[in-house]
């Protein structure tokens, strides 16, 4: 599980030379929207060539290959990427039928991790058939795209992709898999970011997705459990432990099952992220 997600240009090598420095979980290296059509090409090129001679032991390697409807592009994309080691795909405009296009394109192959990045208004009322793919291992909020094809206008907290944050949170738990929040493209308002982070997470993001580097600090912070709340999650564990007991009074509130597992989760997520930068 990642908290921070960092988009790199895949035709930026001086971004693709420093992303160690980052501290982000993951980053995804970005074929699609941030090249422009008459360098798809030489991205490609450069991202074979990078990852190729360069290797990653604490950050999760990620590409986000164009989409299936630009179907030369995409299918560039993925010859390349059948021959790279990368942690996982993200796959834009998300679909069903899309997920499939991508299983019959690797063939015979062993397909990555694949993270599906959900656009389109329509994939919200298909997450049961996107999550049963065993190979997507989680759901991205596409943000932008999305408000662009609802005609939304950006509120303060997102209001406008509650409903879309929901149901994402919904189908990624009833999966197993790993919610992403889209990312906050302020880049200079962090007190922004900082709030719009701790409401995702609050709803029930697992990670975010960052578009700057300066964003990715926050939101390591953010989806990182604070000593407080380890500390208390601790004591009702313990407590849990000495009674036995599913249900039991702790400064003067009832703790039962589902309080008990948070606290469970919030100490192994603690575990998982202990040593990295914040």
């Amino acid at each position: 599980m990642h908290r921070s997600y960092l988009f790199v240009p895949g035709d930026a090598p001086g971004m693709l030379e420093t992303i160690d420095v980052f501290d982000a979980d993951a980053v995804i290296i970005d074929l699609e929207d941030s090249v422009a059509p008459n360098r798809k090409d030489e991205a490609r090129a450069l991202l074979e060539a990078f990852l190729t001679h360069h290797k990653f032991d604490h950050t999760a390697m990620y590409v986000r290959v164009n989409a299936v409807d630009e179907t030369a592009w995409f299918e560039a994309d993925i010859k390349a990427l059948q021959a790279l080691a990368i942690d996982g795909i993200v796959l834009p405009k998300a679909t069903p039928k899309t997920l499939k296009t991508l299983q019959e394109v690797y063939a015979d192959q062993t397909l990555p991790d694949v993270i599906a990045l959900l656009e389109t208004p329509g994939v919200f009322f298909q997450l049961p058939e996107v999550t049963a793919y065993p190979f997507v291992k989680g759901l991205m909020l596409g943000g932008e795209d999305l408000r662009q094809a609802i005609e939304a206008q950006k509120m303060p907290r997102s209001e406008e992709l509650a409903m879309a944050r929901g149901l994402i949170i919904l189908a990624a738990s009833e999966a197993s898999i790993q919610a992403i929040d889209t990312p906050f493209t302020d880049i200079k308002d962090t007190k922004g970011l900082q709030d719009d982070a701790f409401h995702a997470a609050k709803l029930g993001m697992h990670g975010k997705a960052c578009i700057h580097p300066n964003h990715v600090q926050v939101v390591n912070t953010v989806f990182t459990p604070d000593q407080k709340s380890i500390e208390q999650a601790e004591r009702i564990i313990a407590m849990h432990e000495k009674t036995q007991s599913m249900r039991f009074s702790l400064d003067g509130f009832m703790v039962d099952k589902p309080v008990i597992e948070r606290a469970k989760r919030t100490v192994k997520r603690a575990k998982q992220f202990k040593g990295r930068r914040v």
